[in-house]
């Protein structure tokens, strides 16, 4: 079968190859312990992804690495969003079963590896291995999703295992700041081993998932792109090696910072010259042929970078204006999160009962854009009531397009894409994250050493400058009377430079809703490796996505 383009419907022999079955055929018991268990691994993996937060100055500490610090916090995120497009390919290739229960495996023994380590280098092993699992966790948990739910009632069930991510994430570092007050801090990584184990156990027996038949094992391997993956991890590596240093360890402008990001850009260019090229490409250019599916992708980017932005930004608001301890400030994003949740799933049942996301992306990213708006003009001032409502509308301009996004993407595709759409989309998401924490240290620090002239006090000025504000905020507090209004200003101010710059982001996004095509949702489960049924449906597709002007 030879797998459509972007801009084709599926020809008819690919139809004929596809189990046409109702939305509830699938629903039996298998089908919600399987949906569980992909809840379970949302949550494990938010969890860690957070859990960090609180318990690496500790980390660093036992092990003398302070000066490896970047590290320690970072491998994780290195190898979770390198890996994700390999993913996609090899699902495509040989099954979801074997990967999604390798990745869990893989995170598994990371968790054990760290939470054992000895040694700085022994735990960065640990949670590149972690990371290695993650990465795969988080891009099938949606590929399994489409695999067993017809298209348009994917972001119903994508907005309840985004709710287990959320309160995976906002648990995280109140579970790592009690393990580390109570315990020892390797408590943060061994605790995953029982979720992880309650997921296996219920993925291994259950997650019966069908494949294409190939040859041999041999004709699997060999179908893999090897080159491009090879590219592709080297130029995003090397992307991320200078976004994380960067203000860190040298300066924006030194060439340790840009020479990384320059190679990673122009690899990442010979990447996609090499996708046109290769039989079987990892990411293939056809993904972003149509106006919807390249607007999309790029939402999907914008709307990522906002939601590090919030979580990035807002400790440093209540830390510095607002005197507020770090655990303080870290429960203080609680109503973004929770409202987050609730207007994801509302998103998905809206998409799910019309069938339409335009409206639900145009909504989100302009709440958005009013959010960041009201972001910028609070200062030491702005009261809880008002800094409250200003979060909870940025959690629901988030949770609007976050579960209709991959929908959207999918609905232009044919089925046989669903793979690499959707590791496309995880990776575009991951990589938004690392962008929405680099792009408002950037402007921030600018600001900040911009305005450093207004504060009399030399040796404060010494501690802000070259983007020591950050780490300074705790202190801010301790300062004397004349010299904390002026640091409260420098630091009013650059914060509301940062919200102008996410203001430009969500309006970006607002206006990229209007390049999107309207494209009938399916409504019956078109796919290859839905879950294995005793008595397999017959009914073929007559379904499909047909545009509308």
């Amino acid at each position: 079968m030879t797998v459509s383009s972007a801009v084709e419907p599926p020809t008819a022999a690919d139809s004929q190859q596809l189990a046409g079955t109702d939305s509830t055929s699938n629903k039996g018991v298998e089908f919600w312990l399987v949906f569980l268990g992909l809840c379970f691994a949302g949550f494990v993996a938010a969890t860690d992804s957070t859990i960090i937060f609180t318990a690496l100055p500790t980390i660093a500490n036992d092990f003398g690495g302070q000066s490896q610090y970047i590290w320690l916090e970072n491998a994780y995120v290195f190898a979770s969003t390198a890996i994700q497009p390999l993913y996609g390919q090899v699902s495509n290739i040989i099954g979801r079963r074997y990967p999604m229960i390798m990745s869990v495996a893989l995170f598994a023994l990371g968790s054990g590896i760290a939470g054992g380590a000895n040694s700085t280098a022994m735990f960065i092993s640990g949670r590149l291995v972690q990371g290695l699992g993650a990465g795969g966790m988080v891009m099938l948990i949606d590929l399994i999703v489409c695999d067993l739910l017809p298209l348009r009632e994917r972001s119903t069930y994508l907005g309840t295992v985004l709710g287990a991510c959320a309160v995976g994430s906002v648990v995280g570092p109140v579970i790592g700041g009690a393990i580390v007050t109570r315990s020892t801090w390797r408590w943060a990584f061994w605790i995953n081993l029982p979720v992880c184990a309650l997921t296996l156990a219920v993925m291994v027996p259950f997650l019966r998932i069908s494949s294409r038949r190939s040859p041999s094992w041999v004709h699997s391997v060999s179908r893999i792109d090897y080159l491009g993956n090879t590219l592709f991890v080297g130029s995003i590596t090397s992307i991320l090696i200078g976004l994380v240093q960067g203000g860190v360890v040298y300066p924006w402008k030194s060439w340790q910072t840009i020479l990384p990001i320059v190679l990673g850009f122009v690899g990442w260019a010979g990447f996609f010259v090499q996708q046109g090229f290769c039989n079987e490409p990892t990411m293939p250019l056809r993904l972003f042929s149509h106006r919807t599916t390249a607007t999309v992708y790029l939402q999907d980017f914008v709307v990522s970078v906002l939601l590090q932005w919030c979580i990035y930004i807002l400790p440093l608001f209540f830390q510095s204006q607002l005197s507020a301890s770090a655990l303080t400030s870290g429960l203080n994003i609680l109503p973004i999160n929770a409202f987050m949740i609730p207007s994801g799933a509302v998103a998905g049942a809206i998409l799910t009962k019309t069938g339409r996301y335009k409206p639900l992306h145009w909504a989100g990213f302009g709440v958005l854009a009013i959010s960041c708006g009201l972001f910028s003009a609070m200062s030491s001032s702005t009261s809880t009531i008002a800094w409250a409502w200003f979060e909870i509308l940025a959690g629901v301009g988030i949770g609007l397009p976050l579960t209709t996004q991959l929908p959207a993407i999918q609905a232009v595709l044919s089925e046989p894409d669903t793979a690499i759409s959707t590791s496309t989309y995880s990776f575009v998401r991951s990589f938004g994250f690392v962008w929405g924490a680099t792009i408002p240290s950037i402007v921030f620090n600018s600001r900040v050493d911009a305005m450093l002239g207004s504060i009399t006090d030399t040796k404060v000025r010494a501690a802000l400058a070259g983007g020591g504000a950050y780490s300074y905020a705790l202190s801010v507090k301790d300062l004397t009377e004349q010299t904390l209004q002026q640091t409260l200003e420098v630091y009013r101010e650059a914060m509301r430079v940062v919200w102008f710059v996410g203001l430009a982001f969500a309006l970006v996004g607002f206006l990229l809703v209007f390049a999107e095509k309207h494209v009938e949702m399916r409504v019956t489960l078109e796919t290859e490796f839905g879950l294995k049924q005793a008595k397999p449906a017959e009914k073929q597709i007559t379904n499909k996505s047909k545009e509308v002007a």
